[in-house]
């Protein structure tokens, strides 16, 4: 036993001196994955006749809802009839895997509930399902779902975000029943899975669609030109006070006349690199539009293509365009900054008058500056022009008083009566 003792005492000693006199490195490990989310406590459970098992209620506090794929040993494939009927705590939902069915009335009235995320297997959600979750805003709908029952969404006024795994034909497969505030309308699958409800839409002409969803965005999709219109027959005419952005998809080449005429609540505007002209009174009287990034393939702005836009406030134009329209940017107040385009020679007539806040502007490669180009443009202070300039319109810089013009005017510029103040 002694001898035992002193074989156990020396191997202590030998350990701890290794250990101590050990100036190895710890061994890297890699960082430990976050833990699964937990099911949540409290939910009741019962054994459902597909050899599963169902939620059939809770008991639980917690607000956030999450319902497990399994259970003692059996797959949660459903949530019973009025499951979490009135409850009014919790605020977000995610459903298990294997839980294919919700049951009729699961959780109407759940006032809180504002976020749901249905799982990966859910074919069927029950009537009266989600009634009267009055904030609920979010709902992910995986690609499985067949049917969504008689009132399922109803008085759900709230939602905003739709997102769907499908495609647009798998949705278009789905048996949604009346009185279904959210889905019975017109969907479609946007970039990023997203359903849009539909106020309107329709076709341009063969090549060329266009839908408006509740979010305000007017999208143009297809390939060549957006007809020219009279401004009382614009397809989205009647619908012009819920535009408040508008996407003109890559394909799209010209945008045609009026095309966008008097969508006044229009704060965005997205063009495609492929357009390369913005015809006439494309986007007269966009009085909201802020800014706009006009693409490099341009060539041509039409006449009057953004008269009255009076929220922009600067202005690039690309050096692919070579011609500017008269009145194309006539009554855009707020205009503070142009960078004009070095392939310009020609100002046209109009271009930039009552453009009441423009401080400046290059004129340097400009030939031939039209009739009122910058009439009443009071605020602008220095205009560059060059050696090449041949003409100045009548009232080109008209109610100018601040205006001061660097660089020779020739003596042979033919410079027309209202800009006293700019002769050579």
């Amino acid at each position: 036993m002694k001898k035992l003792l002193l074989t156990l005492l020396a191997c202590v000693l030998i350990l701890s001196l290794f250990a101590c006199g050990s100036e190895e490195p710890p061994v890297e490990t890699d960082a430990p994955e976050p833990p699964a989310p937990t099911a949540t406590e409290g939910l009741i459970y019962a054994e459902s006749a597909d050899g599963g098992c169902s939620v059939i209620g809770y008991k639980g506090t917690d607000r956030d809802i999450l319902v497990p794929a399994e259970y003692g040993g059996l797959k949660v494939t459903s949530i019973g009839d009025c499951a979490f009927m009135g409850n009014k705590s919790i605020t977000t939902l995610t459903l298990g895997e294997n839980v294919k069915e919700i049951g009729a009335a699961a959780f109407t009235g759940c006032e809180r509930l504002m976020a749901v995320s249905l799982g990966t297997s859910l074919q069927k959600i029950g009537s009266a399902a989600f009634f009267g979750c009055s904030e609920l805003s979010s709902v992910d709908i995986p690609a499985t779902v067949k049917h969504i029952g008689l009132d399922a969404f109803a008085a759900c006024d709230a939602v905003s975000a739709l997102n769907y795994d499908g495609n647009q034909s798998m949705w278009t497969h789905v048996d949604v029943a009346p009185n279904n505030d959210v889905f019975n309308t017109k969907l479609v699958l946007v970039e990023g899975g997203s359903l849009v409800k539909l106020i309107a839409d329709g076709d341009c002409n063969a090549n060329i669609s266009w839908r408006l969803g509740y979010d305000g965005i007017l999208i143009i999709s297809g390939n060549g030109h957006i007809p020219d219109y009279a401004f009382d027959k614009l397809p989205w005419g009647a619908y012009v006070e819920s535009i408040t952005s508008i996407v003109v998809e890559d394909g799209i080449d010209v945008i045609g006349k009026n095309a966008f005429l008097g969508c006044n609540k229009a704060v965005t505007v997205d063009i495609a690199p492929s357009v390369r002209l913005i015809d006439d009174s494309a986007f007269y009287g966009c009085s909201a539009l802020a800014e706009i990034t006009l693409p490099e393939r341009l060539r041509r702005i039409g006449e009057s293509a953004f008269f009255g836009c009076s929220s922009l406030k600067t202005l690039v134009i690309p050096d692919t365009v070579t011609a500017i329209g008269s009145g194309a940017f006539m009554g855009c107040s707020a205009l503070e900054s142009v960078t004009l385009s070095s392939a310009v020679t020609v100002m046209e007539k109009w271009s930039f008058a009552n453009c009441v806040s423009l401080r400046s502007i290059d004129l340097s490669g400009v030939t031939a500056i039209g009739t009122g180009a910058f009439f009443r443009c009071s605020a602008l202070t220095s205009a560059a022009v060059s050696g090449g300039l041949t003409e100045i319109g009548t009232n080109a810089f008209l109610s100018c008083p601040r205006i001061s013009v660097t660089g020779v005017i020739p003596a042979t510029a033919v410079v027309g009566d209202g800009n006293t103040s700019i002769r050579p």
